[in-house]
């Protein structure tokens, strides 16, 4: 366990690194920063799986949320070095945004199989509630996106949603191992890393700082993902 935590905090310290290098316009140290803290909670979860063999499906599962989500953030940071070129800066953009969502969606299905909703349906009365407030921002134009993009974004945050409302089932389900617990911070976190994020881009009546949304952004994301792995040596 000590060398997971030390590798846990190598992630989040290359977070924070990351987002400091991005309020510089330091695209390459950025980058390299992002790199080192997905391969990092990656890495977590390897050596959990290593250590909780047992649990072998459900980290696997685990894992292969982290790498979407990390090639997701790699297209993403790549983004920044094309801000030139229209037609590269949109598809790494778009593309990068599209797999890291897969991983939110795989997130999601992983938590409904292992804590079913049958068990747990009430829960999904709260399912609209994200996607309902982000509607209520874009009709009352406190948000700036296009058509196209706004109901996109409802279907992003109705995942986001999804995710929460599994992490609760999983902590009802798990009877109050720790678990379940481990489980729903790391989705709360994900959560806020991604509405923060959102608010922060195209939400502008809300006058977040730039220049601090990404030490709250990255860091969050890091140690939600870390948690997630984490997981894999308590599920069994």
């Amino acid at each position: 366990m000590v060398y997971f935590y030390l590798i846990g905090a190598l992630c989040v310290i290359s977070s924070v690194s990351k987002a400091y290098f991005d309020t510089k316009g330091m695209l390459k140290q950025e980058f390299a920063a992002k790199l080192l803290a997905s391969v990092s909670f990656m890495f977590c979860a390897v050596y959990a799986i290593y250590n909780n063999p047992e649990a072998t499906q459900y980290g696997i599962f685990i894992l292969c949320a982290l790498i979407f989500g990390t090639i997701g953030d790699i297209l993403l940071c790549l983004d920044g070095f094309f801000k030139d070129n229209e037609d590269y800066f949109r598809f790494f953009n778009t593309f990068g945004t599209a797999v890291f969502f897969v991983g939110h969606i795989m997130y999601m299905v992983l938590l409904f199989v292992y804590a079913p909703i049958s068990e747990t349906p009430f829960l999904l009365i709260a399912m609209p509630v994200l996607p309902l407030v982000l509607l209520a921002l874009i009709l009352t134009n406190k948000i700036t996106l296009s058509k196209v993009k706004s109901y996109l974004m409802l279907v992003y945050f109705a995942v986001v949603s999804g995710v929460i409302l599994g992490a609760i089932s999983f902590v009802i389900t798990s009877h109050d191992r720790p678990v379940g617990w481990i489980v729903l911070s790391a989705s709360v976190l994900f959560a806020f890393s991604d509405v923060f994020l959102g608010l922060t881009h195209y939400c502008p009546s809300l006058k977040i700082n730039p220049k601090i949304s990404p030490y709250i952004v990255m860091p969050t994301y890091c140690i939600a993902q870390v948690l997630y792995a984490l997981s894999i040596y308590y599920i069994i």
